[in-house]
C-alpha cells in the first residue's frame, strides 16, 4: 500500500497543533441511563468530534489527496428506498480532494474513506481517545479492535436498508441526516441474510419491505451528535438537502466475535441444506461451528465465493458531480 503523503500529512499535524485538537471530553453527554442503554437499544448522545477543523473542506481535501485509492470507496444511488440495485460502484478517474469535495456538493454520491487510522495518525489518535473514553463509559466491553472510517456525501443521498457486521456508531461532524432504526430480529433481520453478510457472499444489504418503516425508531442527527445501536440492527440513512460529513467507528469484543462465528457457521449449514437450530455464542455447538468455519476458510471456498464489487460510473474531471457510465467490452 502507497504511504501517505509526507507532505500533506505535515500539514495536518501543523493545523492540529494549532488549535483543531482540544482537550475536551468526547463525549459531552454519557450519564448512567447511556450507560445502561450502551449496546442494547439506540442510544443518541453528543459529543466534540465535530469542533475539530480538519473536517473543514480545506481539511477533508488534504486527507483524500493524502490516501490511496484502495483506502476511498465512491458509491452513488437512486432516490428510491426500494431500490438498491441503484448502488453502484464509481472510479475516482484522478480528481484531486478539493474536485471531488465539489462532486460531492454538486452530484449524488457517497465517499467512505475505511480504515482511516492505519494511514493517517491523526485518525489513530482520534480512534484511541474515542474508546478510551468509552470503556471508562461503558465499562467490561472489552474492545479488543477497533477502526474509523470517514464519511463524506452529498446533499439528499442515501444508504439503503442494511445491517453492519461490528458493533458500529455514527459522528456526525458536519450537515444533518435521518436515520431509521429497525429491530434486530425477524422479520427485519431475517437469519439467512445476515449470515450472507457476515460469510461475505453479499455486501450489506438485506430484504426491505416499505412497511418496516412503521416499526423504525426514527433519529435526526446534528453535527455534535453521535448513534450507537444493537448489534448487527437493520438501519437505513437519508441526508437532508446539504452536503454530510460523518465518521462511523467500528469494534469487535469477545461477545461480537462469538456472535459472528455463530452466524456464519449457521451459514454453512444452511448453505449444506441444513436449517440451523442453535444460536448459542458459547459451548460444544458454537466450537463446532468454529472448526466448520476455519475448514471451509482454509479449503479457499471463502475467496471463491465472495462478493466483487463492480466499478459502473468514472467521475467526470470536467464537471462537478457528473457520472459517466463505464463501457464494457462486448
Amino acid at each position: 500500500m502507497r504511504r501517505p503523503c509526507k507532505k500533506a500529512i505535515n500539514c495536518l499535524q501543523f493545523s492540529l497543533a494549532s488549535g483543531s485538537v482540544v482537550a475536551a471530553p468526547i463525549f459531552t453527554s454519557f450519564d448512567t441511563k447511556a450507560q445502561a442503554l450502551w449496546g442494547n437499544a439506540p442510544l443518541r448522545l453528543d459529543h466534540s468530534v465535530h469542533q475539530r477543523t480538519m473536517f473543514t473542506d480545506e481539511g477533508l481535501a488534504q486527507i483524500i489527496d493524502s490516501l490511496p485509492d484502495d483506502l476511498i470507496s465512491i458509491v452513488t444511488m437512486g432516490a428510491d428506498q426500494r431500490g438498491p440495485r441503484d448502488w453502484a460502484y464509481c472510479r475516482r478517474n484522478g480528481l484531486s480532494g478539493a474536485a471531488l469535495i465539489e462532486s460531492v456538493k454538486q452530484g449524488r454520491i457517497w465517499i467512505n474513506i475505511i480504515r482511516i487510522e492505519r494511514a493517517l495518525p491523526e485518525f489513530r489518535s482520534l480512534l484511541e481517545e474515542i474508546y478510551d473514553e468509552i470503556e471508562k463509559k461503558a465499562p467490561g466491553l472489552g474492545v479488543y479492535s477497533k477502526s474509523v472510517g470517514l464519511l463524506i456525501s452529498s446533499p439528499n443521498a442515501k444508504v439503503y436498508f442494511h445491517a453492519d457486521v461490528p458493533g458500529q456508531t455514527l459522528w456526525q461532524l458536519r450537515g444533518e441526516k435521518r436515520v431509521y432504526i429497525y429491530p434486530d430480529r425477524e422479520p427485519f433481520l431475517r437469519d439467512g441474510d445476515i449470515e450472507n453478510v457476515i460469510r461475505g457472499v453479499t455486501e450489506e444489504e438485506i430484504h426491505y419491505e416499505p412497511w418496516f418503516d412503521d416499526y423504525a425508531l426514527v433519529m435526526d442527527l446534528k453535527p455534535g451528535q453521535m448513534l450507537h445501536w444493537p448489534l448487527n440492527a437493520p438501519h437505513r440513512v437519508d441526508n437532508m438537502d446539504c452536503m454530510n460529513v460523518s465518521i462511523t467507528t467500528e469494534h469487535w469484543t469477545p461477545s461480537i466475535r462469538r456472535n459472528f462465528a455463530m452466524r456464519y457457521g449457521n451459514g454453512l449449514l444452511r448453505r449444506f441444506g441444513w436449517t440451523p437450530k442453535s444460536k448459542n455464542i458459547r459451548g460444544p455447538s458454537l466450537w463446532a461451528k468454529v472448526a466448520l468455519t476455519a475448514a471451509w476458510r482454509l479449503s479457499g471456498q471463502q475467496k471463491r465465493n465472495a462478493y466483487r464489487r463492480k466499478m459502473s460510473y468514472d467521475l467526470d474531471p470536467e464537471t462537478p458531480g457528473l457520472l459517466r457510465p463505464i463501457e464494457t467490452a462486448t
